[in-house]
This record gives structure tokens, sequence and C-alpha cells, in this order.
């Protein structure tokens, strides 16, 4: 399967909206992913040479602030477990046809919708984590039950007995730690350590990224994941310094820097494995007297510079 768009002008970008805001108690989130199309997304990736497949936005239900059964404590459970098996459904029809999903959250709970259908269908696939957090809570360690924690956790197996989860008949894990590596962490709870040293999972935290460089970084990931067929990027916005990209629920300070950010995604289009992306945690009702539309541009270039645009 080619990976270049350069060598294959016809391959599809399928945009594909997920305003879910179930994962975490912020309503914001359902705005994002019209406040980036509509910012000139489906442009941005003609200029550089995609066709490009709008598909119409989820409806979801907003996020109640309550648990779903008082002695489990994952907020919302019924509720994200049902709209991330609509989401893996929505994307193993786009992975079938060989497109380039490009998915616009929405809190990072989609993921496991996505990359349970990702792997399915990609099964060699490479997961590239940048956040601020390690989202690898389960419900028994997590202090609030918010899901946006947890994705990883599921993914990897960690819940025990997740199917018997509300909402989660249909989900099997699908990860295991050497698929993953991430990138930008600075924002970790005690256990989510804990679990990410003894699981062995590849981490650059932000103490890496000044030690080293992100182009070393960079190097290093691809390296790491020259046997893989495919890389998924999973970017949280709130990787990055809340000075360039305010636009976030859980917003944390000294993170990547806008240009450390882009490179991330540069590298990777460099790396000609990478098959599909997913940004999330974009809120543009934060900060009422900044303008969204500075994070939202954030968000549009990291999403260029992903898809194939460069400077030269």
């Amino acid at each position: 399967r080619p990976h270049n768009p350069r060598q294959m002008i016809k391959r599809i970008a399928s945009i594909i909206p997920i305003p879910m805001n179930l994962g975490q108690p912020n309503l914001g989130l359902d705005l994002a992913p019209s406040a980036i199309i509509s910012s000139g997304l489906p442009r941005l990736l003609g200029d550089i040479g995609w066709r490009v497949k709008q598909q119409e936005q989820f409806l979801v239900e907003t996020y109640r602030n309550c648990a779903t059964q008082t002695d489990f404590k994952a907020k919302n459970c019924y509720e994200v477990g049902n709209v991330c098996n609509l989401i893996e459904k929505k994307l193993l029809g786009e992975l079938s046809n060989d497109q380039f999903p490009l998915i616009l959250g929405g809190d990072h709970c989609i993921s496991i919708g996505t990359i349970s259908a990702i792997k399915k269908i990609r099964k060699n696939a490479g997961i590239i984590w940048v956040d601020a957090h390690g989202d690898i809570n389960t419900p028994s360690t997590s202090t609030s039950g918010n899901m946006h924690g947890m994705p990883l956790a599921l993914l990897l197996g960690l819940v025990s007995e997740s199917r018997n989860l509300p909402g989660f008949d249909w989900f099997s894990p699908c990860l295991e730690p050497k698929d993953i590596i991430y990138i930008g962490l600075r924002d970790l709870d005690k256990q989510e350590k804990t679990i990410i040293k003894k699981l062995g999972i590849r981490a650059y935290t932000m103490y890496d990224v000044d030690k080293l460089g992100i182009g070393k970084v960079m190097e290093e990931c691809v390296d790491y994941m020259k046997n893989r067929e495919d890389i998924h990027l999973s970017f949280d916005i709130d990787a990055i310094d809340p000075f360039f990209a305010p636009h976030t629920g859980t917003a944390v300070t000294g993170g990547l820097t806008f240009r450390e950010s882009n490179y991330i995604c540069e590298a990777l289009f460099a790396s000609q494995k990478l098959t599909s992306m997913e940004l999330v945690e974009v809120d543009p009702s934060q900060h009422k007297g900044i303008d969204p539309v500075q994070t939202i541009d954030v968000a549009l270039t990291l999403i260029g510079s992903a898809m194939g645009k460069q400077i030269l």
C-alpha cells in the first residue's frame, strides 16, 4: 500500500468529526470538529494533493456529570462505550477502503473506538501518543473518574473483564506495550508512572525532549517503528504548551513548543508510514478572553504537516 500522497495523488483523506465530550466535564470539546473544518481544513488538504471525503458529524450525547453505576468509578461509562462502538464500526469502513482517516475530537476517549478499528485492519500499526498525560489510569486508580484518562488502560487490557463494563460488551483490548510511544509527558499520576515503567512503554517526557531535542526524539521514534507498516498518530492538543495552544480543558505549563509539535508531524509524514491521525481535546470555549482561532490555527498547522505540507 502506498503511503506517500505524492506517489498517489488520488489518495483519499476521510475527515471524521467526532464531537464527543463524554470523557471529561467540559462541554466545549463538541465545538472543535466543526471549528477546525470551517477554518479551512478541506481546502488545506486539497492544496496538498489529497482528495477529501467529508463525513457527517457523529451525533453524541453531551456530558452528564454522573457515574453510570455507583460501584464503578468511570463516569458516563455506558455512553462512552456505546459511542466508541459506533466509532469503531464507522472507522472499519473507511480503513477497508484504504483511506487516510483524519479524526477530529472531541475528547481522548474516542481512541478506544479508533484504535480498536485500526488494529483490526492494520494489525501491525504502531501508535504515537502525543500528550501531556498518560491516559493510562484504570477506574480503580483514577482520582476523577473521567474516562478521557483511561483509553490506553482499556486498550492495553489493564481493566479486568472490560467486556463486563457498561457499554463495552463489544470491546476487546488490542494493544501491547511495545505498540506505543509516548511523546510530551509531563503530568502523570503516581499510579500511571508505576504502570508505564512496569510495562516498559517507550516514553519521551518533556525532560527527554529538552535533553535530546525533538529531532533526536523523532529519529529514535521512527527507528523504533521501522518494522511497522503503519503508524497512527494520536495527538492531544494539551501536549503543546498553553502559551501556543491555550484552548484545552487540561492545560499544563512546560509543554511542547509550536515548532516541536509541528516537527513531530513533519517527521511522521517523512517516515512514509503515517496512515491515520486523530487530533483531540481542542476546546474553543476555554479562555473567553483569547480568540480560539489561535488554537485552531495550531491544529490546522499540525494536520497540514502530518499530511504532507512542507516549507520547501
